[in-house]
């Protein structure tokens, strides 16, 4: 690292390939620092999303007419377009940190997959040294350029977003949150035709099974199978319609293993068997749901 006027740093600068701006996020700079006892930066604004790791020691972000003070394990970052300021804060250690900073087309959706957000751009006690030994990956490519490989940056950057959002999942499944169900009808919205369980629907929910067995039934007036089952009758009869698909070609487009399964639920569901639905002049149907 090289002294400055308010601390020891190293800067890594990057200008990124034309294949690297091709994808959704590239990176723009990095670094690490070791601070000095007046170490402050700001107030600024910048032009890109950098994201800070706190390593050691304590700092005082201020944002929005906002203050926060962040120790080691925590992390903030700053948006482009707004004005913020951080300086160190008291502590028994030396204030450090790594920095990441960076653009694209997905970098605030990745940002907000991490937890942050414009409002409130920092998490707390997220950093673990699996996150360091990639983030000193990336420090170094940026570093080594005889070594430099684009496609493998990109790699590094999305291993270091992912692992951060994965943490933030983590964190999340012990709070509460109130959009659960609508995530777990848009993600059986999503694939009610592939082979999924109810098992598979509370593990995106965030929730015991029993318990999304609860709600379902509650706000849904059906359980989650029962409601998986409806979307696959409802687009199975829309298939029949069309005298195009054998039944065959229909059950397995629905998500059952074979004519036998869906032609039984079929019958169960509406009463009618789907051969004898396909035989209907007026396609009509009563409905035999639960």
């Amino acid at each position: 690292m090289i002294e400055y006027g308010h601390e020891y740093a190293e800067y890594l600068y990057h200008t990124p390939s034309e294949f690297e701006k091709s994808g959704g996020v590239w990176a723009i700079r990095a670094g690490r620092n070791k601070a000095k006892p007046n170490y402050q930066v700001g107030p600024r604004v910048i032009e890109c999303y950098s994201v800070h790791v706190v390593l050691g020691g304590g700092v005082t972000l201020a944002f929005g007419g906002r203050t926060v003070r962040l120790r080691s394990g925590d992390l903030f970052c700053l948006f482009p377009g707004l004005r913020y300021s951080y300086q160190l804060a008291e502590s028994d250690d030396p204030l450090r940190m790594y920095w990441l900073a960076f653009q694209g087309n997905q970098a605030e959706m990745l940002v907000e997959r991490i937890g942050f957000n414009r409002e409130k751009p920092y998490v707390t006690d997220r950093w673990l040294p699996e996150h360091e030994r990639t983030m000193l990956s990336i420090h170094d490519l940026l570093r080594d350029k005889s070594d430099y490989d684009e496609a493998l940056l990109q790699l590094m950057l999305y291993q270091l977003f992912v692992a951060l959002s994965l943490q933030a999942d983590e964190l999340s499944k012990t709070v509460k949150t109130s959009g659960w169900l609508e995530r777990s009808i848009q993600y059986m919205n999503t694939h009610y035709t592939e082979n999924i369980a109810v098992a598979d629907v509370a593990k995106v929910a965030g929730v015991h099974r029993s318990y999304l067995y609860q709600e379902c039934s509650r706000l849904l007036g059906c359980s989650p199978m029962q409601y998986i089952i409806r979307l696959r009758m409802e687009k199975g009869r829309e298939l029949l319609m069309n005298t195009r698909f054998s039944v065959t070609d229909i059950a397995l487009s629905v998500g059952y293993p074979d004519l036998f399964s869906f032609s039984r639920a079929f019958s169960k569901y509406y009463g009618m068997s789907p051969t004898q639905y396909q035989a209907q002049p007026t396609k009509g149907l009563r409905n035999y749901s639960h």
